[in-house]
């Protein structure tokens, strides 16, 4: 372990902080050369599969959430989002973190290869899809349900602590009367009626989730929104659920 790291330390003495426009920075390839130990288990290729779970996309996603992965109960139940701190947890001691997880690895506790396998991971991302969407209401719905709606709005709309934002996935949540309850995105915006509101293209989206909610309890609305990550407008889909007399949902870029 000291060795490797030495020799890792050295590559990135040498390279210095030089970062050619649309290469890797020095940070991600010495992240490469740590994740070498990790691809026994795991790829970062889209897509493919493996012992565990692909790692793509992984900085930003909440746990257990890839469809083509069978997660352990533990993992499935921990509410997890990886992300900086919770990932140094895992690869530091993931049994500690997540009791019950069947993965087993090989720990790495150098504060340095941790950064650079970090640098490395977040490289190696797209946006978020339906399956992390579903995932994140599931959990949403359920906190709701056991925590009760105040507790809850207050996480929803906690972006740092709260555990229920995922790179570009939020939850929020309206009431049956328009007014925002809750915004991952834009906490400022909880109160606010938002019944009239349309989108780019014109569409009465509120209104329509209110009528998907009073007829069948849960669907899914397209509109075009801003995209905070890329400061963009996109194409997206909400998953929306009734939860009593709220409208709680998670949406995700179509592009």
């Amino acid at each position: 372990m000291r060795r490797q790291s030495g020799a890792i330390l050295a590559i990135v003495g040498v390279l210095g902080s030089a970062n050619i426009a649309g290469a890797e920075t020095v940070e991600e390839i010495a992240g490469r050369q740590v994740f070498h130990r990790c691809q026994a288990c795991h790829s970062v290729d889209p897509g493919k599969l493996g012992f565990g779970p692909n790692l793509h996309g992984i900085v930003g996603r909440p746990a257990a959430s890839l469809p083509t992965f069978v997660y352990s109960d533990g993992l499935k139940s921990s509410g997890l989002v990886w992300n900086e701190e919770t990932l140094r947890k895992w690869i530091s001691d993931n049994t500690k973190l997540v009791p019950g997880t069947r993965m087993r690895h090989v720990a790495i506790n150098d504060r340095a290869e941790q950064d650079y396998l970090l640098a490395y991971l977040k490289a190696q991302s797209d946006n978020m899809g339906p399956a992390q969407a579903q995932v994140l209401l599931d959990r949403a719905v359920s906190f709701v349900e056991r925590e009760g709606p105040q507790r809850a709005f207050a996480a929803f709309n906690d972006r740092a602590n709260g555990g229920f934002v995922a790179r570009e996935l939020y939850v929020f949540v309206f009431d049956m009367k328009g007014r925002y309850m809750a915004s991952g995105a834009n906490p400022a915006l909880t109160g606010t009626d938002v019944l009239a509101m349309k989108d780019a293209e014109g569409k009465e989206l509120v209104r329509e989730m209110i009528n998907i909610a009073q007829s069948a309890g849960s669907g899914e609305v397209d509109y075009v929104w801003l995209n905070r990550a890329e400061n963009k407008v996109e194409h997206k889909r909400s998953f929306i659920r009734r939860v009593g007399d709220y409208i709680v949902g998670v949406g995700y870029y179509l592009n």
